[in-house]
């Protein structure tokens, strides 16, 4: 395609960083010569040293990471542009209001100038960082000569769910997390806005059947992120593909589990409608059994268990059997359904004692915000509790901000303590203070610092757990994913295992989290009875949207190489 390109802003942030070679202790091994971008470094051939040239410095720091040595050191802030800012759209009216509230970049010179960030590493770390090892470089060195198709042809050879991924994924903790700018102390490349920026301009093109009808016969028991990989993977090789979902329709987590002002339903529904289209054949409304495996193992060549963790987790308080006090997947069911209906929620309407109703919920991470901001969209006052302090609760900075700027009162180092009602219903909440002074110990209540709060509903949203659907086949805790006892020399070389816990992180050991996915491939991969596979929430615990998705291409893989043996 031919684009006119804008104009990109080159102005920059940073001092003018010096590099110091110790050459005494530099072996020449070259390791940082070769990943610098910039080409900042050379051999001096007659000491066999390396030697820096500050003027092409841009302060990554690769060159630190990577050296076996300790051989460089580099001072002085990195030389980068500024991020561009995102714009997010703030609802005038946000009664059952449910459109997008992130805008993405809208206009080709954000996006370019944002593009122009990237050092299109010769080692990328970002790459390593993404759970499904997309090649980020090369897709914007794609979008940076204006070609959207491209670029979509770059990302679609790791990813089926691009378009998702690019709204829903923590990049924080995966792709820019480990982008070297952010090891380095600045902002990162805003990598999933420029995601999100291909697949807003070039919309998905149908799933391509590269090899014909005749590869195995695969059963996938759910229809969430992972069984979404493993079904493209399966029929894009023309294995045939049986999908069975206790829901009528198919999709999981992406259909009851993520708000629409997060991930619209046109988006959430496009995978499946595609393979479909593609000769992927959906069972709905059929909950598999573990009376049911033994058959589905004979009728199939192989059977993918991608069930999920759909066990809402609870806390076992005095008064958690009360009426009104539900999970956050039953809410999470109600609220939309409601909203898609343009009716008043039950939960809500039923026993509510004033006017607007007052929602409490236990927990202030991701799922807890999606149920508070969709109360909020259902006209009710809500607040957040939970027993974390701030700084190491795990919730994404900005769907914290936008949850507050929608009118959510947020607690921390807050905990509930018991439930009190009037007539079966939930009425009153006993709330004490807890303390945490670090991230490696568990909060502790406050004696004589406890509060009463009058309720209306309680929602337990502190995340989810594997259910014990198929004992001795499918784990009912998470799966060990021990890290290797010998990293592999060229992880090491990358210089991501000297990361640290990097700010933009938030303070998470971001080389252990891509290690630990890449073992959970593994484990996947090796099944656990003949021909029975299990992949992504179901083998690992609750995880990313992407991790999920990457589980699933990679059992397909294993499954389509033991089919051809």
């Amino acid at each position: 395609m031919t684009t006119t390109l804008p104009d990109v802003n080159e102005s920059l942030v940073g001092s003018a960083p010096r590099v110091t070679v110790l050459s005494d202790r530099c072996a020449g091994c070259q390791e940082c010569l070769v990943r610098c971008p910039t080409g900042a470094l050379t051999m001096d051939l007659n000491s066999w040293t390396v030697v820096a040239d500050n003027a092409r410095c841009v302060g990554c720091r690769q060159c630190v990471r990577t050296c076996p040595f300790a051989a460089i050191d580099v001072v002085g802030a990195p030389v980068v542009a500024v991020r561009v800012e995102l714009t997010q759209r703030r609802p005038e009216t946000l009664a059952a209001n449910v459109d997008e509230t992130h805008l993405g970049f809208t206009n080709w010179s954000d996006a370019l100038a944002e593009a122009e960030r990237c050092l299109n590493c010769p080692d990328p770390t970002c790459v390593r960082g993404c759970p499904a090892h997309n090649d980020i470089p090369s897709f914007i060195a794609a979008l940076r000569e204006g070609d959207l198709d491209e670029a979509h042809r770059v990302l679609r050879r790791t990813s089926f769910l691009p378009d998702v991924c690019a709204r829903v994924c923590d990049q924080a903790l995966q792709c820019e997390g480990a982008c070297t700018w952010s090891l380095a102390g600045a902002a990162p490349v805003a990598i999933g806005a420029l995601e999100r920026f291909v697949t807003d301009n070039a919309p998905v093109p149908p799933v391509e059947v590269v090899s014909v009808r005749g590869g195995p016969s695969v059963a996938v028991v759910g229809s969430g992120p992972a069984a979404l990989g493993a079904a493209h993977e399966l029929v894009s090789a023309g294995a045939t593909v049986t999908v069975f979902e206790r829901d009528d329709e198919p999709g999981g987590l992406l259909n009851w589990g993520i708000p629409n002002f997060t991930l619209p339903r046109p988006v959430a529904q496009r995978p499946w409608h595609q393979l479909i289209a593609a000769g992927v054949q959906v069972v709905g409304g059929h909950e598999v059994t573990a009376g049911e495996l033994d058959e589905l193992r004979s009728r199939y060549d192989a059977v993918i268990l991608a069930h999920g963790a759909g066990g809402a987790m609870r806390v076992a308080v005095p008064g958690s059997d009360l009426g009104g006090v539900v999970d956050a997947t039953t809410f999470l069911h109600e609220a939309r359904s409601a909203l898609a209906r343009e009716r008043a929620c039950p939960l809500l309407s039923s026993r509510a004692t004033k006017a607007p109703p007052f929602v409490l919920v236990l927990g202030a991470g991701n799922t807890a915000m999606d149920v508070a901001r969709l109360a909020r969209r259902l006209g009710a006052d809500v607040s957040c509790v939970d027993w974390m302090d701030r700084r190491w609760a795990p919730v994404r900075p900005d769907e914290l901000d936008e949850a507050v700027a929608e009118g959510v009162e947020v607690q921390f180092t807050r905990t509930l303590t018991r439930l009190e009602g009037e007539s079966g219903w939930v009425a009153r909440a006993f709330l004490a203070t807890t303390t945490q002074p670090s991230a490696l110990r568990s909060p502790q209540i406050v004696p004589d610092a406890t509060i009463e709060v009058a309720v209306d509903l309680v929602v337990m949203a502190m995340g989810y757990r594997i259910e014990p659907t198929f004992p001795g086949v499918a784990p009912v805790v998470p799966v060990a994913r021990p890290l290797p006892a010998y990293l592999d020399r060229r992880f090491v070389a990358s210089g991501l295992a000297a990361a640290g816990t990097p700010e933009h992180a938030r303070g998470r050991p971001i080389a252990q989290l891509s290690l630990t996915r890449d073992v959970g491939q593994r484990i996947a991969e090796r099944g656990t009875l003949a021909g029975v596979y299990v992949v992504g929430d179901a083998l690992v615990g609750p995880s990313s949207v992407v991790e999920a998705m990457a589980q699933g291409r990679s059992v397909a893989r294993a499954i389509l190489r033991h089919g051809t043996s």
